[in-house]
């Protein structure tokens, strides 16, 4: 699991880092080194020769990964024209869902072959990818922000130079963090929040994350600041001037709720499947790509919407409610046990991911148009924190509803002695926690287990509708965006016209004494 996790972790807490380098450094040279990182973590994990290598390539290349997630989302949303950004981030959706539905199969084909494989494939994708980009987009694309536009205003900044404006401290406290807070998510559950892992990360973790907020509160009144000026020549990592924006509260927490419901619905279904219903493994994944196909027809509806009404608050609204009502269905069709039901409404779940997921980008990028890089990393990352937060919540939730039941059968009285007996043994040896199969047990163990994973499976979903449901409620007062594909008015052409009747010669006398007369 280790191997994922260093992988989700590194691609995570650097995202708001590569939104800084796209700033100073230009959307080309953080992309080459994006793809300069991912190629080289690649590489360690296909030639690893122990668990060590695995994970710090695993590492390098979700460094990497980060930085093309951030620049290459940033590069869409440099276009100030509505039409483009709507087109281009709906295809970006609709790719993400493809890879969503291709991923899985592809890397369980690989994974036959050899475990190489699986980040071999990665290679040549990241070396073709570097030369197109130089090729393709090296003069297309934003460059380096003037120095008079970076907080330490100069005449010209060598490459050198631009390193001292990074903010280091930031990203240090940032990344650390944000590791430790991740971890005590991902361990929270099955620790059930109580060893002393836990609660150390999760406590330094939060004060790490005080610390940067002071640290960047300081650099945004640096102009205050008489001592120590070389600390203050930095731009910040983060501009806390943007959580003072309704707009961007309400989006970022849109994105945090679609990652809880994206991370949940592939793990929590797949648990439904394999253990409720009992379908094998490989089968219980392809019951998964419902809710792909789902995410994509909801990108090309948000497309057609913004087209029509110019503005991504309709869809944002529809999404949300569908997303709510979608959680609500799930969990009444795992209670009933209809896995076509439940097939269904996780695609009308995707539908409503798809039909928020390119809105919520658009409307960030036109409400903050000075700050397209930071804003696009924070969205990245409160989904990949909403999707980790996702995961710790349902998981205790469901934990917690298994054993009840379970324990309550157990004090019941209505299970024979030797069905009895094996329930209780699993129970307390914790092997409920992590059973994939129930093959091997008596009947009766069984449909009590299953009876037991369905409800909590359920109750995990049910306690999404609340996240889901604020969503609602928030996007209804989102700002309006401008739309820079409509003409303006003309003002200045109105005055050349007003200077034009002026200087025109007057008419004769007889002509003004009539025109007086009309008048």
């Amino acid at each position: 699991s280790y191997v994922g996790t260093s992988y989700l972790l590194a691609s995570t807490v650097f995202l708001p880092f590569f939104a800084s380098i796209a700033d100073i450094y230009g959307r080309h040279i953080g992309l080459q080194l994006s793809l300069l990182l991912f190629l080289f973590g690649s590489a360690i994990s296909t030639g690893a020769v122990n668990m060590t290598m695995v994970l710090v390539g695993r590492g390098i290349a979700g460094i990497g990964a980060a930085g093309l997630l951030t620049i290459v989302r940033t590069i869409l949303s440099d276009s100030s024209s509505l039409d483009t950004n709507n087109l281009q981030q709906t295809a970006m959706f609709v790719l993400y869902s493809i890879g969503f539905s291709v991923g899985p199969v592809a890397g369980g084909f690989l994974v036959t072959v050899s475990f190489r494989w699986v980040f071999a494939i990665n290679l040549p994708s990241a070396v073709i990818g570097m030369i197109l980009c130089f090729f393709l987009l090296r003069k297309r694309v934003k460059g380096a922000r003037p120095a008079e536009e970076l907080p330490y205003a100069a005449k010209s900044m060598t490459w050198i130079a631009r390193l001292t404006i990074i903010d280091w401290i930031g990203t240090f406290l940032f990344v650390l963090g944000g590791i430790l807070i991740l971890l005590a998510l991902n361990w929270g559950p099955s620790d059930k929040w109580k060893t002393a892992r836990v609660i150390v990360s999760l406590i330094i973790g939060v004060v790490v994350f005080v610390a940067f907020v002071f640290w960047e509160s300081i650099l945004e009144h640096r102009q205050r600041a008489s001592v120590i000026p070389a600390l203050y020549q930095v731009q910040p990592m983060l501009p806390l001037e943007l959580f003072r924006s309704y707009d961007v509260c309400a989006l970022l927490y849109g994105c945090f709720v679609s990652g809880i419901v994206m991370f949940v619905m592939f793990y929590f279904v797949a648990i439904f499947m394999t253990v409720v219903t009992g379908l094998p493994p490989g089968q219980a994944g392809v019951q998964l790509l419902y809710f792909a196909p789902g995410m994509g027809g909801g990108s090309l509806l948000s497309m057609r919407l913004i087209k029509r009404f110019r503005q991504p608050i309709y869809p944002l609204i529809a999404g949300s409610i569908v997303m709510t009502v979608s959680l609500g269905l799930i969990q009444m069709s795992m209670q009933n046990n209809v896995q076509g039901l439940v097939d269904v409404f996780m695609g009308m779940a995707g539908f409503a991911v798809g039909l928020t997921g390119a809105p919520l980008v658009v409307q960030a990028r036109f409400l903050m148009p000075d700050h397209i890089a930071i804003i696009n990393a924070l969205m990245l990352f409160f989904r990949a924190l909403g999707g980790t937060a996702g995961l710790a919540q349902c998981s205790t939730v469901m934990n917690a509803k298994v054993n009840s039941y379970i324990v309550g059968q157990i004090e019941s009285g209505t299970i024979s002695g030797s069905d009895l007996d094996i329930l209780a043994a699993l129970y307390s040896r914790g092997g409920l926690a992590s059973i994939m199969s129930l093959e091997g047990l008596p009947p009766t163990v069984q449909q009590i287990i299953r009876d037991a994973f369905r409800n909590g499976v359920r109750w995990s979903f049910m306690s999404l509708i609340p996240w889901a449901g604020l969503t609602v409620f928030l996007f209804l007062f989102l700002s309006k965006i401008p739309d820079g594909d409509v003409q303006q008015p003309d003002h200045n052409e109105e005055m050349r016209d007003v200077e034009d009747q002026m200087r025109k010669p007057s008419g004769s006398l007889g002509e003004n004494i009539a025109t007086e007369g009309q008048k």
